[in-house]
């Protein structure tokens, strides 16, 4: 009797924890997926102070295809950089820029190139700011879908200065989750503008609508729909194991310009031409099929090329977020934007010179996503758009501050006494009251003498360190 009982109680029990299991896995996963949209809202935020405070440095935004021209792919970049490049200073990559401005030798093979560096198709391991995307560029959503990595051990230098990180070493990546908007064009899109010839010129200045387009730069007195009625960058997905067709790139599609919709009949379909060269896969290269998006398709939809190539694409925002990308208006305000949103006739060809096309300085035949991306066709949406997403209560951001706006982690920057260095990072302890053990961004351990750093610093670290003692001992 007692045996029946007991098995009776055992299933009983085994019934009761798999109905709460199947009530607050629902909760667990939105709140999970909550945090993720933080972490990414975070990063487009990051992204837009940036580009404001380039922009406020040097009165204009940073180029679509930017770099030196002139030489062999070794000597020079053939003008490919993209614009978050330009940005890096602007996002706390101070070391990683004087990298890239600056000649640089390789600790693989000897080779010493100009500064801008190579092509951004260089081979990252001999070229290694190539390999050095930051965690800003990464959404937790789309990183959630690549294979693990084995966790590597920690590297550790003595300074505060950012170290040259061995190829060997290496445990940061190429890949980037966010692209710049080139608005609502379809001809010819990622071609670079020959700014000597008046062709080329007008052609620009017809189609190239975009916050962004080619090698031409933009300031904001020229968005004259208004910053807040202007797309700035958005979201892409990037290679993965799981990512089945989502970041591939299909390629030979005549007429493309001319009717979009054919990039969604070639990745429904059997198509078997694709780009060996994937959405978001080099953080540094500026062409548009790789790191830029059009507002003519409805986010989620693919990427596609027509038969002229790489420089006549139709890309497409995507991301792993239910039903919607982030995206980062012109005024620098983050805003969630559904795959629903009124995309108009994708039939249509966009506005460019030529036969066949929308005319000049007409609106946009995309409906309200292709006007989001035009900076002065002077359309006239409803209001500044400023859907965000349901953030869960409790779930903190990547800035490092909990649901109620207090810090949870000492990211800030530490300054040597000479003022020569300077340095992002947390305080992780002190190691025998002599060494103070900093990890920066990328992983990285700096262990300096505690007399080495400015007398605030000193202080600042002992005061940390004592209430992290004080935490630990309760």
């Amino acid at each position: 009797m007692k045996s029946k009982l007991a098995l009776t109680d055992l299933v009983t029990v085994g019934v009761v924890a798999s109905v709460a299991f199947v009530l607050l896995l629902p909760g667990v996963l939105r709140h999970r997926a909550a945090a993720r949209n933080a972490q990414c809202l975070n990063n487009i935020k990051m992204l837009g102070l940036a580009m404001h405070n380039y922009h406020a440095a040097f009165k204009q935004l940073p180029p679509g295809l930017g770099g030196t021209v002139g030489g062999e792919e070794d000597e020079c970049n053939q003008g490919r950089l993209g614009p978050i490049v330009a940005l890096t200073p602007f996002l706390e990559q101070q070391a990683l820029w004087e990298q890239i401005a600056n000649p640089h030798v390789s600790r693989k093979t000897g080779k010493l190139f100009p500064a801008m560096g190579p092509v951004p198709w260089h081979d990252p391991t001999e070229y290694t700011p190539w390999a050095s995307t930051f965690p800003t560029l990464h959404c937790p959503a789309d990183s959630k879908a690549k294979p693990e990595q084995p966790k590597a051990e920690p590297i550790v230098v003595n300074t505060l200065a950012m170290p040259e990180v061995p190829a060997e070493a290496m445990i940061s990546s190429t890949l980037c989750n966010y692209v710049v908007s080139y608005g609502d064009g379809t001809s010819l899109m990622g071609d670079r503008i020959d700014m000597q010839n008046a062709q080329s010129a007008r052609r620009a200045q017809a189609g190239m609508r975009g916050a962004f387009s080619g090698n031409r730069t933009m300031k904001f007195r020229d968005f004259l729909d208004g910053l807040s009625y202007t797309i700035a960058m958005s979201e892409t997905i990037t290679p993965g194991e799981n990512d089945a067709k989502e970041s591939h790139i299909a390629q030979g599609i005549k007429g493309l310009s001319l009717n979009p919709s054919l990039c969604l009949k070639a990745h429904e379909g059997e198509h078997a031409d694709w780009w060996d060269t994937r959405r978001g896969s080099r953080w540094a290269d500026g062409a548009l099929a790789i790191s830029g998006f059009q507002t003519v398709l409805p986010p989620n939809s693919p990427t596609c090329l027509s038969d002229l190539g790489m420089k006549d694409p139709i890309a497409s925002a995507s991301s792993r977020h239910a039903d919607g990308v982030h995206a980062l208006m012109s005024d620098g305000r983050s805003i969630f934007v559904s795959d629903s949103i009124d995309a108009g006739d994708i039939t249509q060809p966009g506005v460019a010179l030529g036969e066949g096309y929308t005319r000049p300085g007409s609106q946009s035949p995309y409906g309200i996503w292709g006007a989001m991306g035009s900076r002065a066709a002077m359309e006239r949406l409803p209001r500044p758009i400023t859907s965000l997403p349901e953030i869960e209560e409790g779930v903190g951001d990547q800035a490092g501050r909990d649901a109620g706006g207090k810090p949870t982690d000492n990211w800030m920057t530490w300054i040597d006494r000479d003022g020569e260095h300077r340095l992002k990072a947390k305080l992780n302890r002190i190691i025998d009251r002599e060494t103070v053990e900093l990890e920066d961004r990328q992983g990285i351990l700096h262990r300096v003498p505690l007399n080495t750093l400015s007398d605030k610093n000193i202080i600042r670290a002992v005061m940390l360190h004592e209430t992290q003692l004080d935490s630990d001992s309760r």
